[in-house]
């Protein structure tokens, strides 16, 4: 190779290294780019503020209870919901208490009368006397519910084999049974004769003679039989009173003396009562907290979900630029070997040449 082959060739070997240097400095500042970029998805992860669950021990309340004061208007112990001071009045307060209260109400169960059968019976001194077995369709569960209706008595209807059959239910007089539950929603219009039957639930279903002596004529009215049966409900009540509230040494009130006033519930006004406390846990609300952390949880889980979904991305380009740089460091390698090689050639060419003329 001559002198200006050589030289040629080592300018461009020295071109070729220089931008093989200049593309790993591009690839270093990617990298760089993309370290910085990792370092922000950490910081963001980092920053998250990982949603911790309700504990129900932050949902109890202490409440005070008036021990021993239910009533005909309460059905349970009155509990003080609030408590005001009045204004310029040592240890007086607005207490507002309340209780839950039994509500009786009644319901109308519509039935459809079915084929009554009739037997008749003869007693002992001769006379005869008829037994019904009435069914009754109810029209809302389609159920059939069979009472019977013995003229002879009041006693249950035994039948020729001992029991009354299944689902089937004897007729009583109300009027003998006042102590009945709901007798005194059906039973109240005088000179009307009432007459009920208790299903297998216990509820007790009240008729009117007329009622009863239709289904049993011999041309029934065919059709729907609102029945009457009561029921229960329960229902909060609150009275707010005038009252004076002692402490005990520890600080907890202690007893609650309630205001001599007319307008108060007889079993209230003018009584003290000592106070009691109990725990009573706000389920809504912790059923509410507790959903807000299934939420906060959840966006707390896509959230980290695509931090490292990001992060897989950056280091696979990370990977790609890595690899990219050991290629080119390969070339640069073989590069300066070359370039090593041609510096021998040209200094061979030189000495040589420099030597023909020494």
């Amino acid at each position: 190779m001559g002198m200006a082959a050589s030289q040629a060739r080592f300018l461009g070997l020295t071109a070729r290294k220089s931008n093989v240097e200049y593309q790993g400095q591009q690839i270093n500042q990617q990298r760089t780019a993309l370290s910085n970029e990792s370092a922000n998805l950490y910081n963001q992860m980092m920053d998250l503020t990982v949603p911790t669950p309700p504990s129900t021990s932050d949902f109890y309340k202490t409440s005070y209870v008036l021990e021993n004061s239910s009533s005909s208007y309460a059905s349970e112990d009155y509990t003080i919901s609030s408590m005001t001071k009045t204004y310029n009045r040592e240890n007086e307060y607005i207490v507002t208490l309340s209780s839950k209260q039994e509500y009786m109400d009644s319901k109308n169960t519509s039935y459809s009368l079915g084929a009554v059968t009739k037997k008749t019976e003869e007693t002992d001194e001769g006379k005869t006397y008829n037994i019904y077995t009435i069914p009754l369709i109810d029209t809302g569960n389609k159920a059939t519910t069979s009472i019977v209706y013995d003229e002879s008595s009041t006693n249950a209807y035994t039948g020729e084999n001992g029991s009354l059959s299944v689902n089937q239910y004897q007729i009583y007089k109300a009027e003998a049974n006042k102590n009945l539950t709901g007798y005194d929603k059906c039973c109240t219009e005088k000179d009307t004769q009432y007459y009920f039957f208790q299903d297998s639930q216990g509820k007790n279903h009240f008729m009117t003679e007329e009622q009863l002596l239709d289904m049993v004529s011999d041309d029934p009215q065919i059709g729907k039989y609102n029945i009457l049966y009561p029921y229960t409900y329960s229902k909060e009540v609150t009275t707010q009173v005038t009252a004076t509230v002692e402490q005990s040494s520890t600080g907890r009130y202690s007893s609650i003396v309630i205001a001599d006033d007319d307008s108060y519930p007889n079993d209230l006004k003018g009584m003290t009562f000592t106070l009691a406390t109990v725990q009573e846990m706000d389920q809504n609300a912790y059923d509410d907290a507790y959903n807000d952390y299934e939420y906060e949880k959840a966006i707390y889980e896509k959230t980290i979900s695509d931090i490292n979904a990001q992060t897989e991305i950056v280091q696979q380009q990370d990977q790609q630029l890595e690899l990219r740089l050991q290629q080119l460091d390969t070339e640069q390698n073989a590069i300066k070997t070359e370039m090593e090689s041609v510096e021998q050639v040209i200094k061979d060419n030189v000495e040589k040449t420099f030597k023909v003329f020494a």
